[in-house]
């Protein structure tokens, strides 16, 4: 691998670009003196270069790592996760922002009980087998390298408590005046969940997590075409309508 590799990138690159991607580099000689710091983080300093002049995506998965990079999957997702360590701490609402934004991708899966995620950020992996074990559920047997392995239970209690305060209690009030005022958030939700299986049999892996990220984002109203069949799900008690 050559630095020919990199020159169409640097050419293009802006010369602010090329000054911060310099400082990057050279900052990883500084820690904390030169020819200190470990191969990790030139390792970390060098990605974030070729970030910064556009050789590889702001948002890189361990698959354009590999491509561009002649490195191992097993070493792209060690090096992505040495890359999210060192960014500057994130806050609740931000980690919650990444799970939403995992569940509410193009890649979700139905299979049996089960829902299939991928997750590309091995950080944000972590926070999810988390927040799954946080739930009761068993996550280690259920997630393989980008894959998480998500049991329905785990994953109707992710969503409710993804969804915000706001959008909850306007749920609660839709349900209530559809005279069920006994249903939880997560009640709903799993009815909700159900019905979008059924509707979308067969292309589920689309829809599922288009409408969870609609879900997220507007609440009931994003839902009103499914509202009739959620509520009949609810009170034909084919799902509990209390958790």
């Amino acid at each position: 691998m050559g630095l020919h590799q990199y020159s169409e990138a640097i050419n293009a690159a802006r010369p602010e670009a090329l000054r911060e991607s310099l400082r990057l580099l050279l900052a990883a000689h500084a820690l904390p003196v030169f020819g200190a710091a470990k191969a990790v983080e030139h390792e970390v300093a060098a990605l974030n270069a070729l970030q910064v002049i556009g050789y590889l995506p702001e948002r890189s998965d361990e698959f354009e790592l590999v491509e561009k990079l002649r490195i191992t999957k097993t070493k792209a997702r060690n090096l992505l996760y040495q890359v999210a360590l060192r960014q500057q701490g994130q806050s609740v609402t931000e980690i919650d922002d990444s799970l939403r934004a995992v569940l509410g991708g193009r890649h979700v899966l139905k299979d049996g009980s089960f829902f299939l995620v991928e997750v590309p950020d091995p950080l944000t992996m972590d926070r999810l087998r988390r927040r799954v074990r946080a739930a009761g559920y068993l996550s280690d047997g259920s997630f393989s390298g980008a894959i998480a392995r998500i049991p329905e239970g785990a994953l109707v209690t992710l969503i409710d408590e993804l969804i915000d305060k706001h959008h909850k209690q306007e749920i609660l009030k839709r349900l209530h005046k559809a005279g069920l005022a006994d249903v939880s958030v997560s009640g709903f939700v799993k009815a909700f969940l159900i019905t979008v299986g059924k509707k979308y049999a067969g292309e589920v892996g689309v829809r599922i997590g288009d409408h969870l990220v609609d879900l997220f984002e507007h609440g009931y109203a994003s839902i009103a075409q499914y509202a009739g069949e959620v509520v009949n799900q609810l009170k034909s008690s084919q799902v509990s309508a209390v958790e």
